[in-house]
Formats: C-alpha cells, structure tokens, sequence
C-alpha cells in the first residue's frame, strides 16, 4: 500500500514538472512571437528618476543606472556600452525611469551650466538677497542650505494698550517669520548634486539670497530696511512654533519670572550644559 502511495506522489510530481515546463515554453513563446523573434541586446537604462545635475558614478553605484534586456532593433544607436562613459560626469538635464542611457545624457559638470533660476526649488517662489552684519547675521557662520528665524523691532502703539503700572519697552522685537531657506551666500548657492563649492574665498558672508514666496518678499524688505531685521540659525530639524509674542510693557525680565528663570524653564535642565 506504502509503495503504490509513493508511485502516486511521484507521478504528481512528475506531472507538476511537465505542466510547468508547458506554461514556461508558452510564456516564451509569447514573447518570442511579440517581439517577432527579435534579439536581445543589452543596454543600460534608468532604474528610477535621476535628478538633472546627478553625477555619473553615484548613479551607476545606486543602481540607479543598471542592465537590462530590449529588442536590438530599437536599441538606440547611441546608447552607452560601458558605465566608464558616465565617469566624471553629470546629468544634463532630468531622465525619467526606463530611459535608455545615450551618449549626451551625461556630460562634463563644465557644459552643465545651471542658471541661478533652475536652482529655485518651487515654480511659483523666488529670490530676494538681504545684506547682514555678522552680529545681526549669526556670525557670519551662516552657509547655503541653512534655514533661519526672523526678528524684527516693532515701537508700541497706543492700540497696544501698555498697561499703566508698566514701562513701555520701547522698540520690542517680534518674530517676522521661521525657517527662511538660505539659497545663497554671497556668490556661492546651495550645491546641487554633482556639484562642488566654489574655492573664491572673497564672498561676502553677509550678503544672503533668500528662497520665499512672492508675498514674503515685502516683509522681509520692510525688516530690512527698518535695519533691525535680527537671524537666529535653526536646525534641520526644527519645526515652526507659535512663539508667545514679547510684551510692549511689562515689569519682570523672564529671569525674574518663576516659571521662566532660565531661557530653557524654571531649572536648567534641557539646556546645552545639562
């Protein structure tokens, strides 16, 4: 009984083989038949969408850029043969998923001339360039690429209603906006991939271009040129806040505050030294 169970499953098997040999032969046969019995060649295409500026070898290395098989009849005459062609290169321009890679796609980081305008991230935004001292501006430690706060330096008005028992604080600086993008220092903008910053050493560090919306713009010229317009350097993870707006009048300094005593709280736990 155990031997006739045996047969039975072996000839399942064998059954399940043949079957699978029959659709693998169709399948093929399918194809042989779509692409007219056409050869297949080699060519290299874009995996997925690499950006205009992508420097040759960081798109072989992250397969970006990667083998694959098309009837040779519709192999481009000029695609690449080898990745050594994209060697100290950039991409021109940007290459969708599954293009083939021809021989122009990439091209020496000298030709690849990238306007001042192409680097501005969103169509509907632009640049507005703001001057800054080093006090004013961070220290002059600012680089492209960072993001900063805003300050500016607001005189009450009698709508502010300074209670009578307080001082009127004179100019009292309040936030003009967060996280402003930084896309340029002097002559030097935020690099793009395959890009390298400039060795001119003589760029002004104050001199800062700014990628905003059209209706910042006014703002920020107004802070600028009530000459109080004030940076603070954010991290790349800092996330906009509501922050409580500075009296115009008041009678304690937050260090005389109980609740406030530190600029990190009551104690100074969370602070730098803690």
């Amino acid at each position: 009984m155990s031997s006739r169970r045996t047969l039975i499953l072996v000839g399942a098997i064998l059954i399940g083989v043949i079957a699978a040999l029959l659709i693998y032969n169709y399948v093929q046969g399918i194809n042989r038949r779509a692409n007219n019995n056409a050869k297949l060649v080699t060519v290299y295409v874009a995996k997925s969408d690499i950006a205009k500026g992508t420097a040759g070898e960081t798109a072989v290395s992250s397969k970006a850029i990667d083998t694959a098989q098309i009837p040779q009849q519709i192999r481009p005459a000029t695609a690449i043969t080898t990745t050594d062609q994209l060697d100290k290169k950039v991409a021109l321009f940007d290459i969708p998923k599954n293009s083939v890679i021809i021989t122009g796609m990439f091209v020496d980081p000298a030709t690849a001339q990238i306007s001042f305008r192409d680097r501005i991230t969103r169509r509907t935004w632009v640049a507005v360039t703001i001057s800054v001292d080093s006090v004013h501006g961070v220290g002059g430690f600012l680089v492209p690429g960072d993001e900063v706060n805003m300050t500016v330096d607001l005189t009450p008005t009698a709508a502010d209603q300074v209670p009578s028992n307080q001082h009127a604080a004179g100019k009292v600086p309040q936030y003009l906006y967060q996280k402003v993008f930084i896309l340029a220092v002097g002559s030097q903008p935020a690099l793009q991939p395959g890009e390298t910053a400039s060795t001119d050493t003589t760029q002004s560090s104050g001199m800062l271009t700014l990628e905003v919306p059209p209706a910042a713009v006014p703002w920020i010229e107004w802070g600028f040129e009530g000459g109080s317009l004030y940076l603070s350097l954010v991290t790349k993870d800092y996330v906009p806040t509501n922050v409580p707006k500075m009296p115009y009048g008041f009678t304690d300094m937050p260090g005389q505050t109980p609740n406030q005593l530190t600029p990190y709280g009551p104690t100074p736990n969370g602070g730098p030294s803690s």
